[in-house]
């Protein structure tokens, strides 16, 4: 029985994190390039953002219209600009908007047409 606790023990001890293990505390280091990749992708759904508000200035209107495509986008449509494999389904709607790919038009209501 000793036999078979000693070798339960050994299998657990190299299991051990070394942070666990040791007294002293450890410093965990992150890279910090993912940081920048993130903030470089932030960046630039901003920029296409701001780019996309010059051809539709209405942003209630600009929101819906980018909800609606990443609607589409996600049940499977095709995207009707080139993208690159990291791009967002938000960034290929406003990309789609700023070259004039995808457009929207205004609905009379029922009280105007009364």
């Amino acid at each position: 029985m000793s036999q078979f606790a000693f070798s339960l023990t050994m299998l657990a001890f190299p299991l051990t994190p070394l942070a666990v293990a040791s007294s002293s505390p450890t410093i965990l280091q992150f890279p910090t390039d993912a940081t920048r990749a993130v903030r470089s992708l932030r960046n630039m759904t901003t920029q296409l953002l701001h780019e996309a508000a010059k051809v539709i200035p209405n942003q209630q209107l600009l929101i819906n219209v980018v909800s609606k495509r990443v609607r589409q986008l996600g049940l499977g449509h095709r995207p009707l600009v080139e993208v690159t494999s990291r791009a967002s389904l938000t960034d290929i709607a406003l990309k789609e908007i700023i070259a004039g790919k995808l457009t929207f038009e205004r609905l009379k209501d029922a009280t105007e047409e009364a």
